[in-house]
């Protein structure tokens, strides 16, 4: 039966070694792990702060990005339009170049046509003219029966 209830001295013995071994604990061995537990949860906390702190300033990133981008967007389209409209200013003023210039060459070129017709018409009537007095000569010649040197005289009296 001893072993199932321990003597005096025994349990003595047992109290005195478990309370020393809880004294040596508590000097040396608890306080150093509560103040690594301690030090672990307030870098812990502190982390998630941090944490806490780098969310909000991604959301605030996140939010000026959104807004540098509409604004980009909005200097893109504006940028895009004057760009439109300088476009169309000077497709524009391209197509009144060309065409006061067409209407240069169209008046170059009808002025040439004029100019050649007038020569041609002078041509033709000096080729009619020429035509009348050679007609008539022969008219005249067969009519008067004129020699050269009376003919000469003659078709001189009537040019001058």
């Amino acid at each position: 039966m001893d072993l199932i209830t321990p003597s005096l001295g025994l349990i003595f013995w047992q109290s005195i070694i478990f309370l020393l071994t809880f004294i040596i604990l508590r000097k040396f061995a608890w306080n150093p792990i509560n103040n690594f537990i301690e030090k672990r949860e307030k870098n812990i906390i502190h982390s998630i702060n941090e944490a806490e702190k780098a969310k909000e300033k991604i959301k605030n990133f996140k939010k000026k990005k959104k807004k540098i981008i509409i604004k980009a967007e909005k200097k893109k389209q504006k940028i895009l339009n004057e760009a439109q409209k300088e476009k169309k200013k000077i497709e524009e003023e391209a197509k009144k170049k060309v065409f006061l210039e067409s209407q240069l060459i169209i008046e170059k070129t009808n002025l040439i046509i004029e100019n050649k017709k007038r020569i041609a018409l002078e041509k033709l009537k000096n080729e009619i003219l020429n035509l009348s007095i050679i007609i008539s000569k022969k008219i005249l010649t067969k009519e008067f029966k004129l020699n050269n040197k009376n003919h000469n005289k003659f078709f001189k009296k009537i040019l001058s």
